[in-house]
């Protein structure tokens, strides 16, 4: 997000010294486009911000603005956040927790389920290791499914990040059905009475057909609670072209977006929600240890980042 927040704060500087007038506000407008583009959001949405902007700026009184930067950006902030919002916004760790207090003293509970997706190198496996140590946390039994059968060596580092935060892993052998994998691990999460099952998937380098098959089994066989892809905000538009192209096949519940500790530009957690019709990006990854997942705010990032 600094290189975002960065570009906004020159735009700032610049526009403050220019003159209010019609001319200037479309400059001003086709300039918020260019830095939009330039830090990873999407042409698309682009185009729906400036168009909502021109219609908004069309109908407000400029007399009492000193500059236009000022104007420029308190017509911005609602167009922002209303592109940014999901349908629906909720707190993951805290609903599973209110959900499994419902059903304490059930016999019969079963664990809650949850669909972790996305392709190869966007740090899902490290997301889920920090889900379950933020579950655990909040004193829930997690258990893992290592259902990525087809990448060498994927159930040996989930393994590794089980051990460390200290929750059990079910596995299966290399080349088998990942399905039957998630199924075992549900199976005896029922039996030991756990909170939570935690599934992990397959990747490929890139989005193919074979992969949203296997998605479509496992998420068959399983009926998760929750279904989530984990992107990576260093992909820039790809990050959102995965967002959009894995709801259209799948259907998503929400989209954790990882290595935002990184040199990411920010604009893929402006497009994310709007390419997949509201689904509610829940966490972004501001680092290494499993207490950097963080909660995200659409309104809070938009002030921020505007401010």
């Amino acid at each position: 997000m600094s290189s975002l927040k960065k570009g906004v704060g020159s735009l700032k500087k610049k526009l403050s010294t220019y003159e209010i007038t019609e001319k200037n506000v479309q400059r001003a407008i086709r300039d918020f486009k260019r830095l939009l583009i330039a830090n990873d959001v999407s042409i698309e949405v682009a185009d729906a911000i400036t168009d909502d902007l021109v219609k908004k700026m069309k109908g407000t009184r400029t007399r009492r603005f000193s500059d236009l930067s000022k104007l420029l950006l308190e017509v911005a902030e609602p167009t922002l956040i209303k592109i940014i919002s999901p349908t629906k916004s909720f707190d993951l760790i805290e609903e599973i927790v209110e959900k499994r207090k419902e059903t304490e003293q059930s016999l019969t509970k079963k664990p809650i389920v949850i669909l972790l997706l996305g392709i190869n190198g966007t740090g899902k496996t490290t997301t889920i290791a920090k889900l379950a140590y933020l579950l655990k946390k909040k004193k829930m039994r997690v258990i893992l499914a290592a259902s990525d059968t087809f990448r060498s060596g994927a159930q040996e580092q989930l393994k590794i990040h089980a051990d460390k935060v200290g929750v059990k892993i079910i596995s299966g052998d290399y080349g088998s059905d990942s399905a039957a994998v998630a199924y075992d691990a549900i199976a005896h999460a029922k039996s030991k009475y756990a909170d939570v099952v935690i599934i992990d998937t397959s990747g490929r380098m890139a989005i193919n057909k074979d992969l949203m098959e296997e998605m479509k089994k496992i998420k068959r066989v399983t009926n998760p609670d929750y279904t989530i892809l984990v992107v990576d905000a260093l992909a820039g538009n790809d990050a959102t072209k995965q967002a959009s192209d894995f709801h259209a096949s799948i259907t998503l519940d929400g989209v954790i977006l990882s290595k935002m500790d990184a040199d990411a530009r920010g604009g893929a957690l402006i497009s994310v929600t709007h390419a997949t019709a509201g689904v509610p990006i829940l966490y972004i990854g501001t680092g290494q240890k499993y207490s950097n997942l963080e909660r995200f705010e659409s309104e809070e990032f938009i002030r921020k980042l505007l401010k």
